[in-house]
């Protein structure tokens, strides 16, 4: 083999090395968590289950997300690669389950996941507005504004997309510590440990205390999907093998312990009774302004108001953006391992951004908002509002979905490579993925997409690629270290 050629083309095709330090990590996973989002759009969703329990709910979705975390940092530390939920399985377990959970990623949560905040862009944008204005307007127009405005600074590289995440992330963390903050210093008396006992769930048997709980967890992990999107920079950190692990779990449990905070300043604010809480939830569950936002206004006025409504806007884009970064990382890397199209592995000349598969991630995405708007369409849907209301929640039950298989792949490969306290660590988090994964799977189309889109990777993998996938004994970053 002509190593010096194999070489000359592999730098050709390299990522800009050292372009973020620890701090551009962290952030990066902190956008992708999108906290202001996860707040305005999944609190009732967590309380319509949990009831007053759901800051505990919370704690124990936090606990056992840092179990799942743990396997993303016991691989990150030894396989740093920017397709790096392809390289993870394919390094621990074997090459083809690890191109299956390369497509699962990427293609089925992360290209879809990017269509799904795009929608989601649109109508928390429209929410927003309504909020401030009490004006509705047309989601549609919203709609191309972070599919057009990211890819600037995407294609320009990770350095500015990371100084844009973190000046909106910045915004949106702020605003959210202001209002617990001054929930906590105005209701210093009205303060109660009830919302972190299992008494908050208003259950008559333990077992229905149990299962009030059980459904807040499914809704509080998706508080937390998106932190791992800074592994796909593992190429471009510097000192990869420390900092992406370890950012990776700080942001999360900072994220967590904001979530639990800002949960419990909710229930102080409305107040701990069922009733209290059956009527936030369904506050939210109408057209009409946001709970969520009424409290900010509540404290912050009008002005507070109007920079809640911009900040859960920005969480949207930060998100969209941290998301397409991370999806063309893992087609580049993919791309590079022979085994998706050469070209996307291609870097930018001047950048070193992948912009090939920016594009190709953008192009799908859109194909993939088409499809949520026309499953929402067939299913009675005609309102732009509630058109796009509903397609957000047909692309997100897709995306989480494929989400919660790809992290136990993840995780059943980190089981391999570490010691027995981190197999009983690992294993408690697949736990939780897999009850997650058993109250994700809501209908049977669900169930049938999700199988046949097993079985066609499975055929291409024993077909097509059946030769380079046999090549393949271990994925490797070659400038990582």
């Amino acid at each position: 083999m002509n190593y010096p050629l194999l070489m000359a083309v592999a730098t050709s095709r390299e990522l800009k090395r050292s372009s973020v330090g620890f701090l551009g990590s962290l952030y990066n996973s902190l956008a992708g968590q999108a906290p202001a989002y996860s707040i305005a759009g999944g609190a009732a969703l967590i309380m319509g289950s949990a009831k007053a329990a759901a800051p505990l709910a919370m704690l124990i979705t936090l606990l056992g997300v840092l179990t799942i975390v743990y396997s993303i940092f016991a691989t990150a530390r030894r396989y740093p690669h920017a397709a790096s939920f392809y390289a993870y399985v394919a390094n621990t377990i074997n090459s083809r389950v690890g191109f299956l959970n390369g497509i699962v990623y990427t293609i089925f949560y992360s290209i879809v996941g990017i269509g799904s905040v795009a929608v989601a862009f649109a109508y928390l944008g429209v929410e927003g507005i309504y909020a401030v204005t009490g004006q509705q307007i047309n989601p549609f127009i919203l709609l191309p504004i972070p599919v057009v405005l990211a890819l600037v600074p995407a294609v320009l590289g990770i350095r500015p997309s990371i100084r844009t995440e973190a000046t909106l992330t910045s915004i949106e963390i702020a605003v959210l510590l202001i209002f617990a903050a001054l929930t906590f210093i105005t209701n210093i008396s009205k303060l109660s440990a009830l919302p972190f006992t299992i008494n908050g769930a208003f259950a008559s048997t333990p077992l229905g205390a149990l299962s009030a709980l059980s459904g807040g967890l499914v809704f509080a992990i998706t508080y937390f999907m998106g932190f791992e999107v800074s592994t796909q920079l593992s190429e471009e950190v510097k000192d990869p093998r420390r900092n992406v692990p370890v950012s990776t779990l700080w942001a999360t449990a900072l994220m967590g312990i904001l979530y639990v905070l800002v949960t419990y300043s909710i229930l102080v604010n409305i107040g701990y009774s069922q009733y209290a809480v059956d009527n936030f939830v369904n506050e939210a569950s109408g057209m009409g302004v946001n709970p969520v936002y009424t409290l900010i206004a509540h404290y912050l006025g009008e002005p507070g108001l109007l920079l809640f409504a911009v900040s859960v806007i920005i969480s949207v884009f930060s998100c969209y953006l941290a998301t397409l970064n991370a999806t063309a990382r893992m087609l580049y890397g993919m791309a590079r391992d022979g085994l998706l199209p050469a070209w996307l592995s291609d870097t930018h000349p001047k950048y070193g951004s992948p912009h090939k598969a920016l594009y190709f991630s953008t192009a799908i995405s859109l194909l993939t908002i088409v499809l949520a708007y026309l499953a929402s369409y067939l299913s009675g849907y005609i309102k732009p509002i509630q058109l796009t209301y509903n397609a957000m929640q047909y692309a997100y039950a897709i995306d989480s979905l494929y989400y919660v298989i790809s992290l136990i792949l993840v995780a059943v490969g980190a089981l391999m490579i570490v010691k027995l306290y981190g197999k009983v660590i690992i294993a408690i988090g697949i736990a939780l993925l897999a009850t997650t994964l058993y109250y994700s799977v809501t209908n049977q189309v669900l169930l049938y997409i999700l199988v046949a889109s097993i079985v066609l990777t499975i055929i291409i993998e024993y077909t097509i690629l059946r030769d380079r996938l046999r090549r393949i004994k271990y994925s490797v970053c070659l400038n990582c270290g």
